[in-house]
């Protein structure tokens, strides 16, 4: 089975960044979202964005209504899977 996923954030000033990770060395959402923020950080950084890099810091970043079981069971790696922050 594939593991691969498609992330997607859900944000008024992140909309629209995707990453796809790979879920075999992910064990929880808390570890996805952990592991979106860092990929972000890393992009606004290697550009010097730094006062967006701050912003995100500042971000709740989550998933609503999936399990991570929910995540791994996805079909395919081209179903995003939206992670939010303006809620």
């Amino acid at each position: 089975m594939k593991t691969i996923r498609r992330f997607i954030a859900s944000s008024d000033l992140f909309l629209g960044f995707e990453v796809y990770l790979d879920l075999n060395i992910h064990d929880s959402i808390d570890n996805i979202i952990n592991q979106f923020q860092e990929d972000l950080i890393y992009i606004l950084k290697r550009y010097k964005f730094e006062i967006l890099v701050e912003k995100v810091k500042q971000c709740n970043f989550h998933i609503h209504d999936l399990t991570f079981e929910d995540i791994i069971n996805k079909n395919t790696e081209n179903d995003a899977i939206y992670i939010c922050d303006n809620c």
